[in-house]
């Protein structure tokens, strides 16, 4: 008999925080720092904003608005959360790779350079 594994899928916030770490790692600290700011402020202010201006321009005889406002709730509760979580993932990744560029900036500049030399001249 064939045996099979079963991969546990994450949820969507678990997914969103692996791509997002998957980013913030392959960028500069610049780029990183940048980038959970942005996810921050959209995530923390722009998104639930425009859900709530949503929920307003809903029509104030609807037979759904309460019920939309108690899903709705939760839901930018939900999109906060992710924000700060996003924020903190990107500031995780700005700082450890501004202390990783600068210890790689001293040493290993030197010694990659000597490699490149040594390369240079075997390959010419």
């Amino acid at each position: 008999m064939a045996y099979r594994r079963y991969r546990k899928k994450r949820s969507m916030a678990g997914e969103m925080l692996a791509d997002t770490s998957h980013i913030a790692n392959r960028l500069s600290w610049k780029g990183a720092a940048v980038f959970g700011i942005v996810l921050f402020a959209v995530f923390y202010w722009l998104l639930p904003m425009w859900l709530r201006h949503q929920f307003d321009s809903l029509l104030q005889g609807n037979m759904f608005r309460p019920m939309i406002a108690v899903v709705l709730g939760k839901r930018i509760h939900w999109i906060q959360w992710a924000g700060i979580a996003l924020g903190l993932v990107c500031g995780f990744y700005a700082l450890r790779n501004f202390f990783v560029a600068r210890r790689l900036g001293t040493d290993a500049e030197r010694n990659v350079g000597f490699l490149g030399r040594v390369l240079a001249r075997w390959l010419d």
